[in-house]
C-alpha cells in the first residue's frame, strides 16, 4: 500500500540526489522505497509491506512529519543556492561568471547574514519553522508533494526574500564597479599632474575642517582652495570632498595624515589610499604649523 510520494524534477540532479539519500536516510521500519518516472518528474513512493497493518494511521503521521522534516531540510540547505542560481540566470544573465559567483555568495549572505538585532540562527529556525508548517498543512489533505510546485505556489514569499537578497547584492556589485571606476579616473587624473608640493600633511581641527601643510610644515594656500573653501560657506561641498579635491589638485608625492584615528569617515581615509596608492602614510602622531 502508497501511503506517501514525492516527486521531483528530473533535470535537477543534484536536488533529486539530495532527496534520494535523505528520504533513505532514518527510514520507517515496515515501509520501503519505490522509483517511478512520470514525464519530466522523478516521484519516491513509500509503500508499506503490509496491507492490514492496524497502526497504519499512526504510520502515516509519524511519515508526514517525517518527511516535513527532510523536505524543509532539503529546501532551506540544498535548494535555496539553486534558487538563487536560477533567479541570476533569469534576471541578471547579463553578468559574466565570476560576477554569478559573487552575487550568489553575497545575496546567500544577506538572506541569513542576520542584522545588528536578529542573529542569522534566528532568521534560519523561523524561516524553517515556516517552512515546516506550510508543509504539514498540504499533507492534511494530500498524499502526494510535487517540490518544484510546493515552492512556486507555498513559498512565493520565501522566493520574493531571496529575490530581493539578490537585487541587493547586483546593487553593491554595482555601487562597488562604479566606485572601481571613479577612483581609477581620480588616480589617473592624479597620475598625469606635476605635483605642486613634495609632502603634504594633513590635519584636522577640533571643527572637523582640514589644515593642509607643505614640508616645511607651512599651511598651503593658493586660489583654487580658497575657492573651494568658500563652497563650503554655500553648503555645496563637504569638508571631506575639499580634502580629496585639494589633494588631487596638490597632487604631492607624499601625504601624511596625522591623527587619523580621530577621522570617523573611514571610507574617506581608503580612498584617499586608494587614489594615492603607495604614497600615503597614516601617522597616530599630532603635529603643529609653522608661522
Amino acid at each position: 500500500m502508497q501511503l506517501f510520494s514525492i516527486g521531483v524534477e528530473e533535470r535537477d540532479i543534484d536536488i533529486k540526489k539530495a532527496l534520494i539519500r535523505k528520504v533513505h536516510i532514518g527510514k520507517p521500519d515496515g515501509l520501503n522505497i519505490e522509483q517511478k518516472k512520470s514525464g519530466d518528474l522523478l516521484f519516491l513512493n513509500y509503500i508499506s509491506d503490509r496491507k492490514d497493518n492496524p497502526n497504519i494511521g499512526e504510520i502515516r503521521k509519524k511519515l508526514k512529519e517525517y518527511m516535513a522534516n527532510i523536505i524543509s531540510e532539503i529546501i532551506l540547505e540544498d535548494l535555496q543556492s539553486y534558487m538563487v542560481e536560477k533567479i541570476i540566470e533569469d534576471e541578471y544573465y547579463y553578468f559574466g561568471q565570476e560576477d554569478r559567483n559573487r552575487i550568489l555568495r553575497d545575496a546567500m549572505a544577506i538572506m541569513w547574514g542576520g542584522n545588528p538585532t536578529i542573529r542569522s540562527e534566528v532568521i534560519r529556525s523561523r524561516w524553517r519553522a515556516r517552512v515546516w508548517q506550510r508543509i504539514m498543512e498540504h499533507l492534511e489533505n494530500n498524499d502526494e508533494l510535487v517540490l518544484g510546485g510546493f515552492i512556486r505556489f507555498r513559498l512565493k514569499d520565501f522566493r520574493q526574500e531571496l529575490e530581493e537578497a539578490v537585487d541587493r547584492a547586483v546593487d553593491e556589485l554595482l555601487i562597488e564597479k562604479e566606485y572601481s571606476e571613479f577612483i581609477k579616473l581620480l588616480r589617473y587624473f592624479v597620475e598625469v599632474q606635476e605635483p605642486k608640493v613634495e609632502e603634504v600633511h594633513v590635519l584636522m581641527g577640533e571643527d572637523k575642517k582640514y589644515t593642509l601643510l607643505d614640508s616645511n610644515l607651512r599651511i598651503i594656500n593658493n586660489e583654487f582652495l580658497e575657492d573651494m573653501a568658500r563652497e563650503i560657506g554655500d553648503g555645496d561641498i563637504s569638508h571631506d570632498d575639499l580634502l580629496i579635491s585639494s589633494l588631487i589638485t596638490i597632487a604631492p608625492k607624499q601625504i601624511t595624515i596625522h591623527q587619523f584615528d580621530r577621522i570617523q569617515n573611514k571610507e574617506l581615509l581608503n580612498t584617499i589610499k586608494n587614489v594615492f596608492n603607495g604614497r600615503v602614510i597614516m601617522s597616530r602622531d599630532g603635529i603643529l604649523p609653522r608661522q
